[in-house]
């Protein structure tokens, strides 16, 4: 569009005076104004440097002298060069098509000035999805077919062409439809990783690319159960395990969970397993372990139900191997290592399963490193320097439970952050706000040039340092209460390629141990579904420790967590002959509960002064161990048999007990020995009783609240 500027031109004629003929003047050259030319309207890409160029302006009878330009319409952008022939500016990124105006105004060496104006368009880029990295496990020597979806969009127009190609991993052989939305291509069975990219062009020229992963991975062995000449079988219980396929799963169908489940001295477990004995699993050492594994209800009344349901692998013997073991009746998932028959904990947490619910249950070895995942999700990872070179896989129960889909394969290779700790649902003993809380998390594959980064609570991202494959961060003036820790690989462009959130993170709480017998077990508790902690912490079917749990966190204001260490039929010498394994699997805690004296009154009842003794020094050993306080609570009465009448005879030994027990817990005020609540006379009410010793719910909620006075 142009606009004219006319200087005014004074034709000036000289008149004479007087005389003969005067002299006329001859009128001034007339100037010609000059054209001004923004240039031709386009449409340019968001971020994109656009050049306006007014080199076409002229001038017929002299030259331009001046150009300027200004923006006279549409989002504000910065103008560079304004003053000369050819400003320039970037293009602003929009969600919306946007219509830039412009215009030039030129002056020529007389003063004389033209004005043009051109529209500019910002194109709205298409929206293009590679679609999310693939995981494809492949069976040799058999091939396997990528499939490539993309998706895209224009806002403001139409996507005229696709393109895939190969960026990276082993070359293919071709991609079949890579100039369509969906390409596929046929690749070996090998552990690989591959790259391909897909861009689009919609119809102004503008082009979007993104970028997909894809991880193939070679399966070692899978196995659905059509039979199971693939498997022997260990029992380490002395009753009699059952096992079989039952519609194509591979179940054990008897229940092993009596006294002798438990590891001699120790309150580790034990059971029966089935071992994985093929040959692709000769010298095996390095896999992931996947297993269907479903917990199942035991049949009759006096059977106990929710004993462990586990997985074991690196199993050279009997004596070295690692296992996962979940438990519903204590609440527990467990990693345990066996190194030359000696057990050790390596994570716990207080989450047991629920009967009957299918869950999927991984392992994978890579290099010293391990990670465990519970449906999905990454529950444990750990670095272990002593690491059986090699071993199989196994199957692992207490009483009834049924496995399907074993999968074996070599660990992938897509970059994976697990964190090894604070672990999920967890307590962290930070007393006090303002403290650091520390976290670490196992990586695996990670990329050329990427970091580590670690968030709590969604807040600025720490970059971890490595040690090997552990990385690690601190968070200062971390505030009591829940938090949320989150560990994240990124590639050297800040891509996001693996993540981990461990929730529930609590601090400035306490972490518990109950420790004793059947009653700290929970048996007789007729009401599983009462059983879990309200912040998820406590999993369970029985006992007080998750609505203990729950009193606490409501008093104190802050996280708790309660451990359920009870043994059926335990005295106090059995659990002073335990006490060390249950404290090697806690190094966390700082509070343990105990009430121990129910079995030591029974039939030729231990001596007063022994249990004296014993208590004592299970009291000690608890004390030594980082300075740890424990409470010892007097037990409850019991009833005869078969009656609502007190058992006077036993519960006189029980009252010598308590006597015994005041005399432990009120000899030194300076030690971390206290009295706990006095269950004799507040439990006294036959109808808090399941049967003549054991409590009903109503009986363990009445423990609970005890304990937490």
């Amino acid at each position: 569009m142009k606009t004219a500027i006319i200087p005014l031109i004074v034709i000036m004629t000289l008149c004479a005076c007087g005389g003969g003929g005067g002299d006329v003047t001859t009128p001034s050259p007339t100037n010609i104004q000059p054209v001004a030319d923004a240039g031709a309207s386009r449409v340019v890409q968001p971020g994109s440097e656009v050049l306006l160029d007014g080199s076409a302006s002229s001038d017929t009878d002299g030259q331009i002298i001046s150009y300027q330009w200004k923006q006279i319409t549409g989002a504000v952008v910065n103008l560079i060069d304004k003053d000369t022939v050819s400003a320039r500016f970037v293009a602003p990124e929009t969600d919306n098509r946007e219509e830039l105006g412009f215009e030039l105004t030129v002056q020529d060496n007389a003063g004389a000035s033209d004005i043009d104006d051109v529209p500019i368009t910002v194109n709205i880029k298409p929206v293009v999805n590679a679609g999310p990295d693939q995981e494809l496990n492949l069976s040799s020597p058999n091939t396997g077919a990528i499939t490539l979806t993309g998706t895209s969009n224009d806002g403001d127009g139409t996507i005229i062409s696709h393109l895939w190609v190969q960026t990276g991993g082993p070359a293919v052989t071709q991609l079949a439809d890579a100039s369509t939305s969906t390409a596929t291509v046929t690749v070996p069975a090998a552990t690989q990783d591959y790259a391909f990219s897909y861009t689009v062009t919609d119809d102004d020229g503008a082009q979007q690319t993104d970028t997909v992963s894809v991880y193939t991975t070679e399966i070692i062995l899978s196995d659905s159960f059509a039979d199971d000449s693939d498997w022997s079988y260990v029992n380490n219980t002395g009753y009699s395990a059952d096992w079989s396929v039952v519609n194509g799963q591979l179940q054990q169908s008897n229940f092993l969970a009596n006294r002798s489940a438990y590891e001699g001295l120790t309150s580790y477990h034990t059971g029966t397993y089935a071992i994985l004995a093929n040959p692709a699993m000769n010298g095996a050492s390095a896999y992931r372990f996947s297993v269907d594994v479903t917990p199942l209800t035991n049949i009759g009344s006096v059977l106990s139900q929710g004993n462990d349901v586990g997985i074991m692998f690196l199993r050279q013997n009997d004596d070295n191997y690692y296992r996962v073991s979940m438990n519903a009746k204590h609440g527990f998932t467990r990693f345990e290592k066996v190194l030359n028959g000696t057990f050790q904990t390596l994570a716990v947490n207080a989450i047991g399963y629920v009967e009957n619910q299918p869950m999927t249950m991984t392992a994978e070895v890579n290099g010293n490193a391990i990670i465990i995942w519970i449906d999905g999700d990454p529950i444990f990872a750990v670095v272990d320097s002593s690491m059986p070179a090699s071993g199989t896989i196994a199957l692992y129960c207490q009483d009834r439970a049924k496995f399907d889909n074993v999968q074996i394969t070599e660990p992938p290779l897509q970059p994976l952050v697990a964190l090894s700790s604070p672990l999920a649902y967890s307590v962290a003993l930070t007393p006090g706000d303002g403290n650091t809380l520390s976290a670490q998390a196992v990586v695996l594959n990670q990329p050329v040039d990427g970091e580590v980064v670690f968030t709590i609570d969604d807040g600025i991202e720490t970059v971890a340092t490595a040690s090997g494959k552990i990385y690690s961060a601190q968070f200062s003036d971390v505030t009591n209460g829940e938090h949320e820790v989150t560990a994240i690989i990124r590639e050297a462009d800040g891509t996001e390629v693996s993540a981990d959130v461990n929730a529930t993170v609590g601090t400035g709480g306490d972490y518990y141990v109950t420790i004793g017998d059947s009653i700290t077990t929970g048996m007789g508790d007729e009401k599983p579904w009462n059983n879990d902690s309200t912040d998820g912490r406590i999993v369970s079917i029985q006992g007080y420790q998750a609505r203990l749990a729950d009193a606490l966190t409501t008093t104190t204001g802050r996280p708790q967590i309660i451990f359920n260490e009870g043994v059926e039929g335990d005295t106090a010498s059995d659990l002073n002959n335990r006490i060390s394994s249950i404290l090697e699997r806690y190094p966390g805690a700082n509070k343990v509960l105990m009430m121990i004296g129910t079995n030591d009154s029974g039939g030729s009842s231990v001596n007063p002064g022994t249990f004296e003794n014993t208590i004592r020094a299970i009291a000690n050993r608890i004390d030594d161990v980082n300075g740890k306080q424990v409470w010892i609570a007097k037990p409850p009465p019991t009833y005869v048999i078969g009656t609502s009448t007190l058992d006077a005879s036993r519960n006189s030994v029980i009252v010598d007990y308590n006597q015994r027990i005041l005399t432990v817990t009120g000899e030194d005020p300076g030690d971390d020995t206290f009295l706990g609540p006095n269950f004799h006379t507040q439990i006294n009410n036959f109808n808090l009783y399941a049967d003549y010793l054991h409590l009903n719910d109503a009986g363990y909620q009445v423990m609970a609240n005890e304990w937490i006075k």
